[in-house]
């Protein structure tokens, strides 16, 4: 289990950085419209990185990733196989479906169903002597709230609680494909890494952390995840970790499994960052771009000693330093979502929520003055007590400061977006 994993505060900058190994901070925190370029056509995803090594590649479910050029499907960045509806949210049952270059034909099975039988008769037809890497984002628990068919007229068991209902049938396709995994003799080979895409919200929980998905807490970006297969040491299994690690590390951790070159620089590197000179553009327009920002973080959570991070970036307004102390600024920008405002506060194991009393961090809708607060996330990770330490707050916050001056967004040249 690890207990340290970070994503993005919201779901479409988290699935950008899996398959690019950038941070927000160089795609965007923004949501993907399914017109939008927010991946660079240049950069070499994962799944291009795995197929030059003879793997075998699928997407099978949830997009999300902006589509403005049919370079920037799947089927166009090293994934053989891709089945998935490319809007961030929608009917789990009549969401246009896309499959490969077109449009699929048109099926309204229940999407946990029909993209989990996709993905079953895929490891079913595999060849068992390439390697294969599967991408399976599930719609559940998106809204709209949807529970299975199988629900339909029931009341009791799984059925009582919808979102119970709906993980009910992400966690029997993850053990059919298991099965499946096992008996075609790939399980001792496999590893399955799994996440979620950002915090709880609404009836979600993240008890005992602190705020939901849309904020800059704890309980938005501090995910559920854990790995499995039989790829683990058998020390390992079974175990937690506590070390950090965020969604981009597993473009470095998998490629380097791989026995893949985890790296993707651009050809003329970014000048350096001046912090006296905010403006200054360090890609110099289209001649250079952000590298690949995550680590390999294999040996850290097979045990190894390892050096912690010095800057741990999570969003405009919040990083980590030395994986202990996290500046908080303040709430994210409401040009980027629609709430008019956010839960500071904590929700208890029964889901009850208790308030924010006021004070630092909160910042959101009035963005004019910003009052930070500063927790050290490893003795406090509920982020109940704000240090107070005035220097301690200058340093990381200046550090934030000087991060976000590397900020980036796509810049795709017009030919390769056709």
């Amino acid at each position: 289990v690890l207990d340290r994993h970070y994503v993005h505060w919201h779901c479409s900058p988290t699935r950008r950085s899996l398959l690019t190994g950038r941070l927000p901070l160089h795609h965007g925190e923004f949501l993907s419209g399914v017109q939008k370029d927010d991946m660079d056509t240049r950069w070499t995803w994962l799944s291009s990185k795995l197929k030059g090594a003879g793997y075998a590649t699928h997407w099978y479910g949830k997009g999300h990733t902006g589509y403005k050029s049919m370079a920037q499907l799947p089927a166009a960045n090293g994934f053989d196989a891709s089945v998935l509806f490319l809007e961030g949210s929608g009917s789990y049952t009549t969401l246009p479906r896309w499959n490969g270059t077109a449009p699929a034909a048109k099926n309204e099975t229940y999407s946990m169903n029909f993209f989990g039988d996709v993905a079953v008769a895929a490891v079913d037809q595999h060849p068992v002597t390439q390697p294969m890497f599967m991408y399976l984002p599930w719609q559940c628990v998106h809204v709209p709230v949807t529970p299975p068919p199988s629900c339909d007229n029931a009341t009791t068991g799984v059925c009582e609680d919808p979102l119970r209902s709906m993980l009910y049938v992400a966690d029997d396709y993850v053990g059919r494909l298991a099965d499946r995994l096992d008996a075609r003799g790939m399980w001792d080979n496999t590893l399955f890494v799994f996440s979620a895409d950002n915090g709880g919200v609404d009836t979600g929980n993240n008890y005992p952390l602190r705020g939901e998905k849309h904020t800059s807490w704890e309980g938005g970006m501090r995910v559920t995840a854990f790995l499995a297969g039989g790829l683990l040491p058998e020390n390992v299994r079974g175990t937690h970790s506590d070390a950090f690690v965020h969604v981009v590390d597993w473009y470095p951790t998998l490629c380097k499994l791989a026995g893949v070159v985890p790296t993707d620089d651009p050809p003329v590197a970014p000048l350096p960052v001046d912090p006296t000179r905010p403006d200054l553009d360090i890609y110099q327009g289209n001649l250079s771009w952000p590298s690949v920002d995550g680590i390999d973080v294999w040996p850290r959570l097979m045990g190894a000693a390892y050096a912690k991070r010095a800057v741990f970036w999570l969003s405009a307004e919040t990083l980590i330093v030395n994986e202990t102390y996290k500046i908080v600024t303040a709430q994210p920008s409401p040009d980027l979502m629609e709430a008019a405002s956010v839960n500071d506060g904590w929700k208890n194991a029964s889901g009850d929520w208790s308030a924010d009393p006021g004070g630092c961090g909160t910042a959101y809708q009035n963005r004019t003055a910003f009052k930070p607060c500063v927790f050290d996330v490893v003795a406090d990770p509920s982020e109940r007590h704000d240090l107070g330490d005035a220097a301690l707050t200058r340093e990381l916050w200046g550090l934030l400061n000087r991060s976000n001056l590397s900020v980036y967004s796509s810049r795709s040249p017009a030919a390769s977006l056709g």
